[in-house]
């Protein structure tokens, strides 16, 4: 009888817990794709240094698009940095779509550009 009433306890506090364990998990999926955001935001913004345009407007994908092309890489062409191959590697196209609620398109007049959206709401 007390080996019923002690599964019973187990029970009943396993199932207390289940929904906050469900909530941690659900808050490191979204720090991941913060952190996965502002990876692809930091590279994309050398790339712009550099004179690259590689910034996809909505219209041929935006903002996933651009990622994987940040994730596949760009290559310079000229300048100091000549021939250099830029990538951000190990990126799922999972994580990529993840991290896109956390990153808009700037429509500038002579540029796109990509920026980073904390407080997004996914």
């Amino acid at each position: 009888m007390e080996l019923i009433v002690v599964v019973a306890i187990i029970g009943v506090l396993s199932a207390l817990a289940l929904p906050y364990f469900s909530d941690l998990q659900s808050g490191v999926s979204k720090e991941k794709n913060r952190r996965n955001a502002q990876q692809i935001v930091a590279l994309s913004t050398a790339v712009s240094g550099l004179g690259i345009a590689h910034v996809l407007p909505d219209s041929l994908g935006g903002v996933e698009a651009t990622a994987r092309l940040l994730r596949e890489g760009v290559t310079v062409i000229e300048g100091p940095a000549s021939g250099e191959h830029i990538a951000l590697a190990g990126l799922s196209d999972e994580e990529i779509t993840g991290a896109a609620d956390y990153l808009e398109i700037v429509y500038l007049p002579n540029k796109l550009s990509l920026r980073y959206n904390p407080g997004a709401v996914p």
